[in-house]
């Protein structure tokens, strides 16, 4: 499982991109998602 911090960065890196195609606001869904996740968990 991945912590929140490894989350969190792959969401940050993602958002410093330029330009973002479909999959990548997919991919950011699904991060947000986990991220929320875990922190529920805390």
């Amino acid at each position: 499982m991945e912590t929140l911090e490894e989350l969190e960065h792959a969401y940050y890196m993602l958002e410093m991109q330029d330009t973002w195609d479909s999959s990548d606001y997919r991919y950011a869904d699904e991060l947000k998602e986990k991220i929320r996740k875990v922190r529920e968990e805390m």
